[in-house]
């Protein structure tokens, strides 16, 4: 199983001075730093009922996603945010190949911060991989928001599309992706 190690599950909180108010309250006082989230495995032995656990990155990262086709089975990338120090935003994404423990880091830019990023797979995809990450980024530099894809082979190629919201909203909204057909057999 994997999933992110709290280093931290209990942080003291954060001082708030010096903060841009525009980004609204750090929640708590705490930011995602504060938890010291890593990329972590888990393996359970279902005969002896040994577990054992190792480190899969030492950045701080969490809100992983993966391509949901393959739930319960081994899979081969994840996908983590990156967090700005001091606040709970994401300023952009890690893909993780679990296999050979390579990684490709993609940030927003400057005062730009998404939301997690679910996997959305290719119609006709045959490759865990072969799909897109669809994020909401609010720029507070523009002062708007927008939904960006991004092509999960290739997240270093930044956004493959911009939609540009008409309203700007709140930064680090919670998605998932599901198909018109898992929708409908709802």
């Amino acid at each position: 199983m994997d999933g992110y190690f709290q280093e931290d599950p209990d942080p003291a909180p954060l001082e708030a001075d010096g903060r841009d108010p525009r980004l609204g309250k750090v929640m708590a006082g705490l930011d995602e730093h504060s938890f010291r989230p890593k990329l972590h495995r888990w393996r359970f032995n279902m005969d002896t009922g040994l577990t054992t656990e190792e480190r899969l990155d030492d950045r701080l990262l969490e809100f992983g996603m993966f391509n949901q086709r393959f739930a319960g089975r081994k899979n081969r990338y994840t996908y983590s945010t990156t967090t700005e120090p001091g606040y709970f935003l994401f300023n952009g994404l890690v893909k993780h190949d679990l296999s050979d423990g390579s990684s490709v880091e993609v940030g927003f830019g400057d005062n730009r911060f998404g939301s997690e990023a679910p996997f959305c797979p290719r119609i006709g995809a045959t490759a865990e991989d072969d799909g897109y990450l669809v994020s909401f980024v609010t720029d507070m530099n523009e002062h708007r928001s927008e939904c960006v894809i991004l092509d999960a082979r290739d997240v270093a190629a930044g956004p493959i599309c911009r939609i540009f919201l008409p309203h700007q909203i709140l930064s680090g909204t919670h998605a998932t992706w599901a198909s018109t057909d898992e929708i409908a057999a709802g």
